[in-house]
């Protein structure tokens, strides 16, 4: 009988343990992206080049979708990047995906700076910017 409820006790703390850690892992913010550059394998520094379309200003990260989201420009509203790894570390988000054959890696910090990059064939773009928690922009 204690060691059934021994097992009890470990099996509710486990139970606690993952949903505090579910809790956690379900982050949303709003991103603006104050500053972007673009490097090409010749040495080419400029601003990335995003062909036709208007550049990214504003964004939403979601964990819990594994998604981010644009904003802004109207234009490219709604436009969808899935996610493949979110990770909390040190006090940081680190966040990673695909998108249209270009790697994209994510840094969210918990003092609210914000750091891109999208790793092309050939070209890097760096970008820069703040977040705010979506519950503190309603």
């Amino acid at each position: 009988m204690v060691i059934n409820r021994m097992r009890m006790v470990a099996l509710t703390l486990v139970a606690h343990g993952l949903l505090i850690g579910s809790a956690w892992a379900e982050q949303t913010w709003i991103c603006a992206v104050t500053s972007a550059v673009s490097v090409d394998e010749d040495g080419t520094v400029g601003p990335p080049d995003v062909g036709d379309k208007e550049r990214p200003t504003f964004f939403r990260v979601d964990t819990a979708k594994k998604e981010l989201t644009l904003l802004a420009p109207k234009s490219r509203r709604g436009e969808v990047t899935k996610l493949d790894t979110v990770a909390e570390s040190e006090g940081q988000w680190l966040l990673s995906g695909v998108e249209h054959g270009r790697g994209l890696n994510l840094v969210i910090t918990a003092d609210g700076h914000m750091t891109l990059s999208v790793v092309g064939d050939g070209v890097v773009w760096s970008v820069f910017g703040h977040v705010l928690p979506a519950e503190d922009a309603k």
